[in-house]
């Protein structure tokens, strides 16, 4: 994604010029923070792709019908972050993502052209995970309350898993690395001396690729952070 790698590389330069106004900053109101979040995180995928994968792969000797499915998710994530304030309202913001899993589950009944019928079990299970690396907005809102924007490059790590019980079991794990674009807003309330408490809204939007299979992520969550 060109322009998810653009703004990793912007973020990055942020970094390094911040090194060099670290007098202005201290004097502006900058500084550095560190702090983690709590919520759900939801991965939404079509997940009847497989479904559909696996019909078409047993048409040319058979009827595979599934009579039953479920999804299941889970939806805990959090986060780690940690970044610089090099001005009151703009920073650049580093943090690791941890989300939850979502899994899809089929039954049903293999038919061969010259068979018996045959029980078919099949299941897809969906993880992601990884680094970002963007820039942090903050406007004032009122006293002690401010409302944060982010924007970011989230670099994350899909696995998916296929697990196929018929006339034999098979099972396969497929990975990939991709970049995707992170954006966020969020309410963030200046406590008694540093610490800080978060609301915060976070999307990623077409994670993944071709070789595992395109989701897409909204976390909402509740969290903490330390000024220096």
């Amino acid at each position: 994604m060109r322009f998810s790698g653009a703004l990793f590389g912007a973020a990055v330069m942020s970094a390094g010029s911040m090194l060099g106004s670290a007098a202005r900053a201290d004097e502006e109101g900058g500084g550095f923070f560190v702090g983690g979040d709590v919520g759900r995180a939801p991965i939404e995928t079509n997940n009847t792709v497989y479904q559909s994968q696996l019909a078409a792969s047993a048409s040319g000797g058979g009827s595979l019908g599934f009579t039953k499915a479920s999804l299941s998710k889970r939806d805990i994530a959090w986060s780690f972050d940690s970044g610089y304030m090099f001005l009151p309202y703009l920073g650049v913001e580093a943090s690791y993502l941890r989300f939850g899993r979502v899994s899809n589950k089929l039954a049903g009944s293999f038919v061969p052209t010259d068979g018996t019928s045959e029980y078919v079990y099949a299941a897809t299970l969906l993880e992601s995970w990884g680094p970002a690396l963007g820039l942090l907005f903050r406007l004032p809102l009122v006293q002690n309350v401010d409302v944060n924007f982010r924007l970011a490059d989230y670099y994350g790590h899909t696995t998916l898993t296929d697990t196929l019980i018929a006339a034999e079991h098979t099972s396969s794990t497929v990975t990939s690395n991709s970049s995707s674009l992170l954006a966020g807003i969020g309410v963030a309330y200046t406590l008694e001396g540093r610490w800080l408490a978060k609301l915060d809204y976070l999307h990623i939007g077409q994670a993944g690729s071709d070789k595992t299979i395109k989701y897409s992520i909204g976390m909402v969550s509740a969290g903490i952070a330390y000024a220096f």
